[in-house]
């Protein structure tokens, strides 16, 4: 299903991940938390504060900026990720996967950002139905037609 999915893990702390129409997980909780309230008030923020918030390249992660705040970068894989600060500049979330450009990253936060607005204007959680306009990104190590330069 399309939305936000709450559960513990290991360390019995809980955490949300984020899926598209296609069930594929596009971005997670960037901590766990001691209550599921907690956590899902976390999803919510990130719901609230991820469609409008500015982007910036960083050539590291840090928490210098400005909040709210979609940050991407390269990693030491050579892989792009992104992750998402709140106002305060604590990671909110983060992509559920390394992505092989920049181009590809930048794609990724878009259809996050897009499928979040969807999510807030259904009033919901989530729900049934197709993609939307999400247009999925190549994951370091896709391979296919679908491969994006």
């Amino acid at each position: 299903m399309k939305g936000f999915n709450y559960y513990q893990d290991a360390k019995n702390e809980w955490r949300w991940n984020l899926k598209d129409g296609n069930h594929e997980i596009v971005a997670d909780s960037g901590e766990g938390y001691r209550d599921k309230t907690d956590c899902q008030k976390g999803a919510e923020l990130f719901k609230a504060l991820g469609p409008e918030a500015p982007e910036r390249k960083v050539v590291e992660p840090d928490t210098s900026g400005q909040g709210p705040e979609w940050e991407y970068y390269s990693d030491r894989k050579a892989e792009w990720r992104w992750r998402f600060q709140a106002r305060n500049n604590k990671i909110l979330a983060d992509s559920a996967e390394g992505y092989e450009s920049e181009q590809n990253v930048k794609r990724s936060i878009t259809n996050v950002k897009d499928l979040l607005r969807e999510l807030r204007g259904s009033g919901s959680n989530g729900g049934n139905g197709g993609s939307g306009g999400y247009v999925p990104p190549t994951t370091k190590g896709s391979e296919g037609p679908g491969r994006f330069a």
